[in-house]
């Protein structure tokens, strides 16, 4: 009989360990969508790092996303569901360890 998967993980390693949400199978990558308040330029900032180095947004606030890119940098898929990151852990994680455990 097969485990229940956790419906969040633990990426990184040493001091840039985080728990995020499980990202869908084959999924590569987590798009961050960042708005600056105080910029003139009303566009959000993107940005895109493999989920192991995810500890990286450290410090970043903004919305995030999983997507599947593969090793010539070519979006595959992008996966429904987006999370708030407030610069060092997600928003609401605490429901989803209830629910199932990091």
């Amino acid at each position: 009989m097969a485990f229940k998967k956790k419906a969040a993980i633990k990426v990184g390693k040493k001091g840039w360990e985080v728990i995020i949400p499980r990202p869908p199978n084959h999924a590569t990558h987590a798009r961050m969508t960042c708005v600056d308040p105080f910029s003139s330029d009303p566009t959000p900032k993107v940005a895109t790092l493999p989920i192991q180095d995810f500890g990286c947004f450290k410090g970043v606030t903004g919305e995030f996303g999983y997507i599947r890119k593969d090793k010539k940098d070519k979006l595959h898929e992008e996966y429904e569901g987006t999370w708030t990151w407030n610069g060092y852990r997600v928003i609401g994680i605490e429901d989803l360890i209830g629910e199932g455990g990091a």
